[in-house]
């Protein structure tokens, strides 16, 4: 059986990998539309390596009969060609598409997902601070403090965003959100952060951003 349909994931336009292949043009269609229906991605992936990054997924055809070409628009309200490296291959269609981002898990040290971070670090009803320090977002309950880091400043602002309209749509009350803390607050936090265990010069860090390749 011969894969005349492709769903393709390409970043900044370029294609990372082929998602799936498919014999009939209804199933590689139900497909590529069901990915864009469940694409619910709470924190989404902006930057990799110090770089900008966009995805998008293709619904591609080896169907002859098809345009040999298909057109988007950039953020500059440019119509720019998609062309594939393979000239087997026709595009049907493409989409912007969302990656998951992660965030590193002090406590853990594992890299963990906004809605893992949510179930496992808020499900408290209790009153919690939420804040940003430099690369890192800390939640507060009472005296325990968990601290989760990203790859710059502008990253932890985003993901304090992002968890602040998450709460919104679960109509949830219980948090306060500060987008980074004042001078005795970012002492007192130090302190507390030491005494757990962490390492100094790791609180003091303002980015773990790799430079661009």
């Amino acid at each position: 059986m011969k894969d005349n349909y492709l769903i393709v994931l390409f970043k900044n336009k370029k294609r990372k990998k082929i998602i799936k292949r498919y014999t009939t043009k209804k199933n590689a269609t139900d497909s590529f539309n069901r990915l864009i229906k469940e694409n619910n991605i709470l924190f989404d992936k902006v930057i990799e390596n110090a770089t900008p990054v966009n995805y998008e997924i293709g619904l591609l055809s080896k169907d002859s009969s098809f345009q040999k070409s298909l057109f988007i628009t950039d953020d500059m309200g440019r119509n720019n060609p998609v062309n594939l490296e393979d000239p087997e291959y026709v595009f049907l269609d493409i989409k912007s598409y969302r990656l998951e981002e992660t965030i590193f898990d002090w406590q853990t040290k594992l890299k963990i997902t906004l809605e893992q971070l949510i179930k496992k670090y808020c499900k408290s009803k209790d009153l919690k601070n939420i804040f940003t320090l430099h690369n890192k977002l800390c939640i507060q309950i009472n005296e325990d403090v968990s601290t989760f880091s990203l790859k710059n400043k502008e990253e932890s602002d985003r993901l304090l965003d992002a968890l602040q309209n998450a709460f919104l749509e679960l109509n949830r009350a219980d948090a306060i959100f500060v987008r980074d803390v004042s001078n005795a607050q970012r002492k007192w936090l130090y302190q507390i952060l030491e005494d757990k265990g962490f390492d100094k010069k790791r609180l003091y860090r303002l980015k773990t951003t790799f430079s661009k390749r």
